[in-house]
């Protein structure tokens, strides 16, 4: 996997443009792609889905340890929120304040922004 060879806090530095109110097409475009090129935009479109939060044993049973993958998918769904959120004017960040994963915040711009941005 791409995301390997870089730390998610160094994608900052490929996104060069502030989302602000009048510019979501060209920051879109370049958020997307610079994600999509480390193979981590699939954690903002809703295809990297949270693993079960509870070990689960052989004979089926759920534990009450908390399992690693799920310790890792939550440490890495928060550094790319925060990544979206280095990105964002502070009026567009009224529009994730409150989201809890990073496709809840991609998916509350989209619904702001797109329909705005086509006309």
């Amino acid at each position: 996997m791409a995301a390997n060879s870089v730390k998610i806090e160094g994608l900052l530095g490929l996104i060069t443009v502030k989302l602000q109110e009048d510019n979501f097409v060209k920051w879109s475009y370049q958020f997307s792609s610079v994600l999509r090129g480390y193979d981590l935009f699939d954690f903002f479109n809703g295809e990297s889905q949270c693993p079960p939060k509870y070990c689960i044993t052989s004979e089926g049973g759920v534990t009450n340890e908390i399992s690693m993958a799920y310790k890792q998918w939550v440490q890495k769904d928060l550094a790319l929120l925060s990544l979206l959120v280095a990105t964002l004017s502070d009026e567009v960040m009224d529009h994730v304040i409150g989201c809890k994963t990073a496709q809840e915040a991609w998916e509350n711009l989209q619904e702001r922004f797109a329909s705005v941005s086509v006309v």
